[in-house]
């Protein structure tokens, strides 16, 4: 199976080129639970693991882009503190971790759909 890499991912998306190299591998661990064998393309397995890891890390704050820092000041995207003023960002209505609250995430259910058959319950 794949052996993805932080340096893997880091090469993929620069913004996480900070992040401990620990912490990234712990994500890309996490994503690997979700994406595996049974996906219909193997060549997408590597990319859903590493767009499932960002999406993950970005949830946690790591990085460098807007949605991490969204994250990291818990979901705000403004705040003031005299005469408290708190404001979320003007995204889709996703719910707090879910995979359309990233764009790696909503990256990653379209690549999702496309390598898993949908279960229909009788």
């Amino acid at each position: 199976m794949d052996a993805t890499t932080p340096a893997d991912l880091k090469a993929r998306f620069p913004g996480f080129a900070a992040v401990a190299d620990a912490m990234v591998q712990a994500a890309l661990d996490e994503a690997a639970l979700q994406v595996g064998a049974d996906w219909a393309s193997e060549a997408d397995v590597r990319l859903g693991r590493l767009l499932l890891a960002a999406h993950i890390l970005t949830l946690d704050g790591q990085g460098s882009g807007a949605e991490a820092a969204t994250a990291a000041a818990g979901g705000f995207r403004r705040m003031r503190s005299g005469a408290l003023e708190l404001e979320r960002p003007d995204t889709a209505e996703a719910a707090p971790g879910a995979l359309d609250s990233t764009g790696y995430g909503r990256r990653f259910l379209e690549l999702m759909r496309r390598n898993v058959p949908a279960v229909t319950v009788v």
